[in-house]
């Protein structure tokens, strides 16, 4: 593969990416009720899309997709995503440069490729743009926020995030050029929208629809206190085992289950329809004694890298064996 000519400063590519179509549900805090009033929310739903992040390794042109959002997350709060936490987000097309390494010559295909993506959330056409950045500083940030995660979720929270500011967040820390860096910082709606990601940088493309998916629209809620929650408890589709137990977050939930084994632990993971989404052995990070025959609560975090449960008030987390290889 061709070697992209960096700098010291800029060591990769950053893909950013917006679904501008999608509705997002109510942050949950005192302006709603008066937008929602007034129409700008609709049926406490606003469309103010989903925000993404790839970046792009130029040594070997791996692809590394990040999100934010309310998944598997206590109300009002969200956390970061990435291949590590939800292993269907693995990006399998993997960028190619052109002679120059200026550009990226499968960008549509790489973009294809998370349009057909349901785990992405998008909805609606893919807007997307790339520039150089500092690869590494942007990957640490990225996963800063996914090691401190649950942040308070809302575009206007303190110390808090929501997918476009965490896009905007991992942007910036890769210091882009100057005029890239002007538009994400300074030329800022109040707060960083999916759309304001997109147009700090060049190569701007758009691919529309391509899921066969019946859009999302919000209809009357009959009852307000699905606001005020996370999602309820699906009907347990036919192959979910019986005591695989529902957790889930105002965005996204699902079953998990836990088998003990030999040495460790089988955890498996499960979408609201009952496809297979992980499966991994886990041991205890701790020395805590937890007896599986013994009632317990699956509960936040829990995600591919660990799994969390509170047994007779004591905590305890399972750890992936090894979260790089994707049982799936």
């Amino acid at each position: 593969m061709h070697k992209q000519n960096t700098t010291t400063k800029h060591t990769g590519l950053a893909i950013a990416i917006a679904w501008p179509e999608t509705y997002c549900k109510q942050a949950g805090y005192f302006p709603d009720n008066i937008l929602n009033f007034i129409g700008i929310a609709k049926h406490h739903y606003y469309k103010v899309g989903h925000a993404a992040l790839v970046l792009v390794n130029v040594e070997n042109g791996y692809c590394s997709y990040f999100d934010f959002g309310r998944y598997h997350t206590p109300w009002q709060t969200g956390r970061a995503r990435s291949v590590h936490t939800d292993p269907l987000l693995k990006i399998h097309t993997c960028a190619k440069f052109n002679k120059a390494g200026s550009e990226i010559i499968n960008f549509n295909e790489i973009l294809t490729e998370l349009q057909l993506n349901p785990e992405c959330h998008g909805e609606g056409a893919i807007h997307a743009s790339y520039g150089r950045i500092d690869y590494e500083k942007s990957l640490a940030k990225a996963y800063w926020f996914q090691e401190k995660s649950p942040f308070a979720y809302g575009p206007f929270r303190y110390k808090g995030s929501n997918c476009s500011r965490f896009v905007n967040d991992c942007l910036v820390a890769g210091k882009p050029n100057l005029w890239s860096l002007v538009k994400l910082r300074l030329l800022v709606p109040l707060t960083p929208t999916t759309l304001n990601n997109v147009h700090a940088f060049n190569h701007k493309t758009i691919i529309p629809k391509l899921q066969k998916n019946v859009p999302f629209c919000p209809l009357p809620l009959p009852n307000k206190q699905f606001l005020k929650t996370t999602l309820p408890q699906p009907e347990r589709a036919t192959n979910i085992p019986h005591d695989a137990q529902w957790l889930s977050g105002e965005g996204c939930g699902s079953w998990f289950h836990l088998k003990a084994t030999d040495n460790d632990f089988e955890i498996t993971r499960y979408n609201a329809n009952g496809a297979l989404e992980f499966n991994g052995k886990y041991r205890l990070a701790s020395e805590n004694s937890f007896n599986i025959l013994v009632p317990f609560q699956v509960t936040y975090l829990s995600h591919f890298e660990k799994v969390s449960v509170v047994q007779n008030t004591k905590s305890f987390e399972f750890s992936n064996c090894n979260h790089f290889v994707l049982a799936i």
